[in-house]
């Protein structure tokens, strides 16, 4: 008779909210700097105030977040250098984790990626970034989890977490959304070729390539202090600041 009883999800609320904020900072719904309102994340995701406090603690610990002296929590603001390290390091780890997954015979890997790659692209079109971000995130990782090695997928996980605010400067700079997520899907294609050719060395130089030509693109046009630079020299125009929608 016991053994009829539906299971019962055992996952605390507060872990549940902490992978949901988790999730929302690794796609780039937050800025870096931009406020966090404990009130309005508890109203949003429905639930009490203190699940969502404990969640950023949590946060805080990885350093994806700080707390001001007068108690003030934000997303870590942006540092240039500190920026450029994890990049670097981005390009290393998520190069090797490539490299391995073309080696590593997936017959329906290249078909998964295909289409997650063209709804990234199909978003992009649509003026959807939330979607095209999503997408590329689910591009990538598709990749690192075919590697086979979970610890390396966590590394890579945690250091997205520290970029991914950055990365979601992009919808609020004066960026053509098709032509930074063309220049993705173009890589997106060179990985996907030598995966499919299970050439492991490609496979780590267009997963590399395209960790640093968007990082380099979207620098182009991002501005710390508030404003961004519009792209080929036209006249600035003001960012969204943090905390807007």
């Amino acid at each position: 008779m016991y053994d009829s009883l539906p299971s019962i999800d055992v996952s605390s609320l507060q872990e549940r909210v902490y992978q949901s904020l988790r999730q929302a900072l690794l796609t780039g719904h937050f800025q870096p700097g931009e406020p966090i309102s404990i009130r309005k994340l508890a109203d949003s995701l429905g639930t009490s105030p203190m699940p969502v406090r404990e969640a950023l603690k949590r946060l805080m610990a990885e350093k994806v977040l700080v707390q001001s002296s007068n108690r003030q929590i934000r997303v870590t603001p942006f540092d240039p250098k500190l920026h450029e390290e994890f990049v670097r390091i981005r390009m290393e780890i998520e190069g090797y984790a490539a490299e391995r997954a073309a080696r590593i015979h997936d017959a329906g890997l290249v078909d998964r990626l295909r289409e997650i790659d063209a709804g990234m692209v199909e978003a992009a079109g649509q003026s959807r970034t939330a979607a095209a971000l999503a997408a590329n995130q689910a591009f990538h990782f598709e990749i690192y989890r075919a590697a086979g090695y979970p610890q390396l997928v966590d590394m890579i996980e945690n250091l997205w977490l520290r970029t991914g605010p950055f990365l979601g400067t992009i919808g609020r700079t004066p960026v053509n959304l098709a032509t930074f997520f063309g220049n993705g899907h173009h890589f997106h294609g060179r990985a996907m070729a030598a995966i499919a050719a299970r050439d492991g060395r490609k496979a780590r130089r267009a997963i590399a390539l395209d960790i640093r030509t968007g990082t380099m693109f979207l620098r182009k046009v991002y501005d710390p202090q508030g404003t961004a630079r519009a792209v080929n020299g036209g006249p600035a125009t003001p960012a969204a600041g943090p905390g807007s929608a």
